[in-house]
């Protein structure tokens, strides 16, 4: 188990090697999302709105170290090495990093608790966020493996999240993933979970065919 847990370690070590200061974008997110919980003082009909912060600022980049590791594979001159390597080790790399963004989203959880109490946080708000990250991990990816370029993905990515917070999901006339207000149990909202986990699991097989394909590729 000890070695198991070293070799976790080692591998999110080569992470921060191999993406530099970047591998911290996610961290300092996370720093400013419970800054922003704990130190901005908010009337009672504006508690929500650190909800809608651990919603748009922390989970979208939930996504970030896995799709630099990913686009890693894309690189020229690695497609023989690196992507039968990444191709057998994405369950892992999933599972560590969505383990790390889970912590993240629970230690939010547990400021806004501690400030506000824990009336003020809604079950289906913490079911929405487990969502949430498995969709931003799932669509960092696919966008990866489709598009084949990191810089581009992540564009895509800040521009949708961006608009969808700036306009409250007011604006485009697109599938909106998250909860501006607090939840209600009623049909509308069992229609929004449904098509977010269709649209995981979706983005999940987009995924993983990808990288199968790169990986018959011949060499």
């Amino acid at each position: 188990m000890r070695d198991y847990l070293e070799s976790i370690y080692a591998t999110f070590l080569f992470d921060r090697k191999t993406m530099g200061l970047t591998f911290f974008v996610p961290v300092v997110m996370f720093g400013l999302s419970l800054l922003l919980i704990l130190l901005v003082p908010r009337e009672q009909n504006g508690i929500y709105n650190n909800i809608i912060i651990i919603q748009g600022v922390f989970i979208p980049f939930s996504c970030w170290c896995l799709m630099y590791r990913l686009s890693e594979m894309y690189e020229e001159g690695a497609q023989e090495t690196l992507v039968p390597y990444y191709s057998k080790r994405f369950g892992i790399d999933f599972l560590r990093y969505f383990i790390v963004n889970i912590i993240g989203v629970f230690l939010l959880c547990t400021a806004f608790v501690v400030k506000y109490g824990m009336p003020s946080l809604s079950a289906l708000n913490v079911i929405h966020f487990i969502i949430l990250v498995l969709f931003y991990m799932f669509f960092g990816t696919s966008l990866i493996v489709l598009i084949k370029n990191i810089e581009i993905s992540l564009t895509i990515i800040i521009i949708y999240t961006v608009l969808e917070v700036v306009t409250l999901g007011e604006f485009m006339p697109w599938p909106h993933i998250f909860l501006f207000q607090p939840p209600v149990w009623d049909p509308f909202l069992l229609r929004k979970f449904v098509i977010l986990l269709i649209t995981v699991i979706a983005l999940m097989f987009t995924t993983v065919i990808f990288i199968q394909r790169a990986d018959r590729k011949p060499q």
